[in-house]
């Protein structure tokens, strides 16, 4: 089980990253960013903590390939040294913001918790990509991940001409488990070495038929009062 800390009432403190240093990011597969998601953007470079130009990629029904196209990009075409993975239907604050900056101990990577879009009920996605902050150092780290007799754990494939990294394998593991895009990549991570702080005091939105709010003190305490019925 996920460990879930109360939330603290003082601020975060302000990122130490060069506002010019982070390429935000946003797959959107319908042209339409939800107007929460809209309003964090627009918070977070109003108050100078983004200084680049959002990448936001339009089109394709498969997030897989979206998010693929968003690295390469991020990679090949920029010279920013944090990647910020934000999906169009997720709202946050500039305090979400900060909390996801917060360096404490020279992160590389940071995913903030949110919940899932399940009516009635407060089911956290952990390890999801909807939130969260990525050091281009990480897609290096995977790019020379390799297998025991020495060929690539990941590979290449040419998309729309380019040649692309497969940062996010998506379908049947091995073990016979179907894998989503976002887990797959947290777990090339985790084969990197690299530690993966999980951030679990924001207030993140999940827009959908309604908006699902994340709480992690509200999470804590069903969690509490599950383990006095049993």
């Amino acid at each position: 089980m996920t460990e879930r800390h109360r939330y603290v009432s003082e601020p975060p403190k302000l990122q130490t990253v060069d506002p010019r240093d982070i390429c935000l990011s946003v797959p959107c597969k319908t042209g339409l960013l939800d107007v929460l998601c809209v309003a964090g953007l627009c918070n977070v470079i109003g108050t100078g903590r983004l200084a680049n130009q959002p990448l936001i990629q339009f089109g394709g029904s498969n997030v897989q390939t979206v998010r693929t196209m968003i690295v390469h990009e991020f990679m090949e075409r920029t010279k920013a040294e944090w990647l910020v993975c934000v999906d169009d239907d997720i709202g946050f604050r500039t305090t979400d913001w900060d909390l996801l900056w917060e360096d404490q101990a020279g992160e590389l990577a940071v995913c903030a918790e949110y919940l899932q879009k399940i009516d009635g009920q407060q089911v956290p996605a952990v390890w999801g990509l909807g939130f969260a902050r990525i050091h281009r150092r990480v897609f290096e780290l995977i790019q020379d991940l390799t297998t025991h007799d020495g060929q690539p754990w990941v590979r290449q494939g040419i998309f729309a001409g380019r040649l692309m990294w497969d940062y996010f394998p998506q379908g049947v593991t091995p073990a016979g488990e179907l894998r989503q895009e976002d887990h797959a990549f947290w777990q090339l991570v985790r084969m990197t070495g690299v530690p993966v702080r999980l951030e679990t005091r924001t207030r993140l939105a999940h827009s959908g038929r309604s908006t699902w709010h994340y709480d992690a003190e509200a999470l804590a305490r069903a969690d509490e009062e599950q383990g006095a019925a049993q």
